[in-house]
């Protein structure tokens, strides 16, 4: 070798070990290292947190010291609570809000400082989620500087031990321990307890003991890590029945003495509880002495959810006027028949706004899954897995500035990543919601497929968009899934929240396949009705249904259909995830996330073109027959020169004004929804076979708002006739109105078995070649139309 050479290469190892040398003194080892924490209280509790975490991650358990011992450390402590032997660094700036905390790396030291014990805990939090951890191998860059507080206060997720949750009937303290640490890593500030029973009672066979002491428990656990504890505390109907509201109230006050801490009693003004605000305020007030005797600095919050407007208007008059002292705040929660805006109006500024946002159901709910399918409505159903990341962080950012923060309204696990990125964007509205989703999966499913398990999540969100014939993402998203499988460690694939997103993905390419073949068989059987001309109606019917029992051999899914039952098992012994309404389940209701059950609810419309048949076959008159099936097979059709429109359907209804974007305005107050209503009974688990697909679906407005269809380049010199047909689960009575000016009918409200109903259009509202339609709401909840026909008259 040449001296040029050797000297050349010399310099490239050289050069190479002191380019190593440098990229692993960028980051602390901190495999061998001790806790430096106080080994009592909440600081204590953080300091075990943190460590267990670690060790479940890494397998390397780290050691709590109370004091300083020479090796590699980390200091956990409050700026006024510095272990002994312990000095912070000069440069540490540590917010002097309330929950802020500091992390900094100073030589070979790692020092995590709250302002408040409180804060010490979201430092551990925010810790795992800047560490490298692996097994056997923990690691922090040099770099890292965190100085933060929240921005919020209010940061609380619902996690009540009640029949209703499809989870947590069947926790014990343990699990909730665990989950309340995992909340915290995202800065989740308590838990809102919900009590309903009478001491002594269970309402769910699954549960291990009363609710009554499991709120118990749950408060001094809560306490010992220094979290808030909000209670969800209906009244029942005032004046209904003196005696049980007396007993009710000798409930209360006992409960309020045996609780451990409460800091925020929430008593909702409707759903449940249906009080005019006259007699529930006074009664509140009572309420707040009482509590006030044992927590003299719990708020007292009160929501207006489904009052009407005069009952409304009535409320926050009297806090207006009255400005009551024992009053916290105000609750702004699903079903309220204003914005959230408006409150913060009518509401003085003394009094806080806490939200209260449905975060765990995605149909009939305060923020439905924009733009979904019907069929995927009626069968992920209500509360269904559902980790939507973008409509979250809209939901929550969009209104955020005028609230305190919220507490989530959750009934169950289903939601899980949306706990995660409601408690994280709380804390700062600004955090970048790809970080956030990628942390947890890197936390949860280990550091080398955050990024993959974070897009699959974004999958499984768009799953939920537009029509699912066409969704070419669901077949992705279970390969996505399943590759994550291949990457994790065996523990991992066997954890819950594993389990629970590949269940999702698996059910949305199952109903998916299931779909394709379900449509398949009804094309197959309109073409056979298309026939009836010259085979006549009994043969006709004869051979669409023959198409239509086709589904019942479908056996492409089995395994997939398997491989769902094994993981619900998996899922019902290891977290209590509860997927049918039958045992060993016993989830609440079939739209409580029963996958189990939606596996064969009909995705065509055999159930009501069979009952259609039937009516046919009833009739004596064969032409009449021959006439009705040529209704069914023709029924979307408007005819030359018309129009139809499936109002419930997003991908068919270019005639509607939608009145504001979901992008600026994710809730459902003043803007046009679809709605779907519930076709599976909860009761029988049957669905009714009176429904079309499409007459499921509709148009929403709530609360007075009107439902506007607006149609251009009609023919000037033609008549038209509407057909139509208006339903939703409301029945409301509605009535509809032309350009404004011309009636088309008075107050009406839906009557089964549904039908279309038309009415003629007036020639001056059509004679300028446009038409505006637009519904009002004379009575009830909402106005909801699910089909309407502009006919063209011949």
């Amino acid at each position: 070798m040449s001296l040029r050479r050797m000297v050349t290469a010399t310099a490239m190892v050289f050069s190479t070990l002191i380019g190593t040398a440098c990229i692993a003194d960028e980051n602390l080892d901190l495999g061998q290292t001790v806790l430096i924490s106080p080994v009592e209280g909440p600081i204590g509790k953080a300091a075990d947190f943190l460590s267990d975490e670690v060790h479940a991650r890494t397998g390397i358990r780290w050691y709590i010291r109370d004091h300083f011992d020479g090796a590699t450390k980390l200091v956990l402590c409050t700026v006024d609570d510095v272990p002994k032997g312990v000095t912070l660094p000069t440069d540490l700036k540590v917010p002097e809000a309330a929950e802020g905390f500091a992390i900094a790396v100073k030589g070979d030291t790692v020092f995590l400082v709250g302002r408040d014990p409180r804060g010490v805990l979201y430092a551990a939090g925010r810790l795992l989620r800047e560490m490298e951890l692996r097994p056997r191998k923990i690691s922090l860059p040099r770099s890292t500087q965190v100085s933060t507080s929240p921005k919020y206060p209010m940061r609380v997720h619902q996690l009540g031990y009640r029949n209703s949750a499809t989870s947590y009937d069947l926790w014990t303290e343990e699990n909730y321990e665990q989950y309340l640490r995992e909340l915290a890593i995202f800065g989740c500030s308590g838990a809102e307890l919900i009590q309903e029973s009478p001491p002594g009672e269970k309402d769910s066979v699954l549960m291990a003991e009363p609710q009554w002491d499991m709120n118990l428990r749950l408060g001094r656990l809560l306490n010992d890590y220094d979290l808030d504890v909000f209670m969800w505390y209906p009244v029942p109907i005032l004046g209904d029945d003196q005696e049980k509201y007396d007993r009710e109230i000798g409930y209360r006050e006992r409960f309020f003495e045996e609780m451990p801490r409460i800091d925020h009693l929430f008593v909702p003004g409707g759903d449940p509880g249906n009080n005019h605000p006259k007699v529930l305020m006074p009664a509140l007030e009572q309420m707040a002495k009482t509590l006030h005797k044992r927590f003299p600095d719990a708020g007292v919050f009160v929501s207006n959810q489904k009052m009407i407007p005069e009952w409304t208007e009535w409320m926050f008059n009297y806090i207006r006027e009255e400005q009551p002292k024992w009053l916290g705040g105000y609750v702004y929660g699903p079903g309220t028949k204003h914005s959230i805006m408006d409150a913060r109006k009518w509401l003085p500024e003394q009094y806080q706004i806490r939200r209260y946002p449905d975060i765990t159901h995605n149909v009939r709910c305060q923020f439905p899954v924009p733009h979904w399918d019907g069929r995927m409505a009626q069968t992920v159903g209500r509360e269904g897995v559902n980790p939507r990341p973008g409509h979250n962080q809209l939901a929550h950012n969009t209104y955020a500035e005028y609230s305190s923060g919220f507490g989530s309204y959750s009934d169950g696990i289903n939601d899980d990543l949306n706990k995660m990125i409601w408690s994280a964007l709380a804390w700062d509205p600004n955090t970048d919601i790809h970080e956030i989703v990628v942390d947890y999966g890197r936390l949860f499913f280990g550091e080398d497929v955050g990024q993959d398990v974070a897009d699959g999540l974004w999958m499984l969100q768009e799953n939920m968009t537009g029509d699912l014939l066409e969704n070419e993402t669901v077949p992705k998203t279970l390969a996505q899934w399943r590759a994550i499988g291949e990457k994790v460690s065996p523990q991992v694939r066997k954890s819950w929240r594993y389990q629970m997103y590949l269940m999702r993905a698996l059910f949305d390419q199952y109903t998916r396949e299931r779909y394709l073949d379900e449509m398949k068989h009804e094309k197959a059987a309109y073409a056979a009705l298309a026939k009836a001309p010259q085979v006549g109606a009994a043969k006709a019917i004869a051979a669409a249904k023959k198409e239509l029992s086709q589904a019942d051999h479908y056996q492409k899914g089995d395994s997939l259909r398997q491989e769902m039952a094994e993981l619900a098992d998996d899922m019902f012994h290891s977290i209590g995830y509860q997927y049918s309404v039958k045992p060993p389940y016993f989830t609440r209701n079939p739209e409580r996330g029963a996958l189990l059950d939606a596996l064969d609810v009909p995705l065509n419309d055999r159930p009501w073109l069979e009952d259609q048949f039937q009516q046919i076959l009833e009739l004596e008159d064969s032409q009449e027959q021959l006439q009705r099936i040529d209704y069914l097979v023709n029924w979307e059709d408007p005819g030359p020169g018309g129009f139809y429109d499936d109002l419930g359907d997003p991908e068919r209804q270019p005639h509607v004004d939608h009145l504001s974007t979901y992008e600026d305005n994710p809730s459902r107050i003043d803007r046009m929804t679809e709605a779907h209503y519930r076709w599976v009974n909860n009761d029988t688990i049957q669905v009714d076979p009176r429904f079309r697909y499409s007459m499921l679906s509709s148009a929403q407005t709530l609360h007075g708002a009107p439902l506007i269809m607006r149609y251009e380049g009609l023919d000037q010199d033609a008549e038209y006739k509407l057909r139509v047909i208006e339903f939703g689960r409301f029945g409301a009575s509605i009535d509809l109105v032309a350009d404004d000016k011309y009636p088309i009918h008075g107050p009406l409200r839906p009557t089964l078995p549904l039908a279309p109903v038309e009415y003629d259009i007036p020639q001056q509202a059509t004679a300028d070649g446009k038409l505006e339609l637009k519904w009002g709401l004379v009575e009830g909840r909402g106005t909801q139309v699910a089909e309407v026909w502009l006919i063209k008259k011949k």
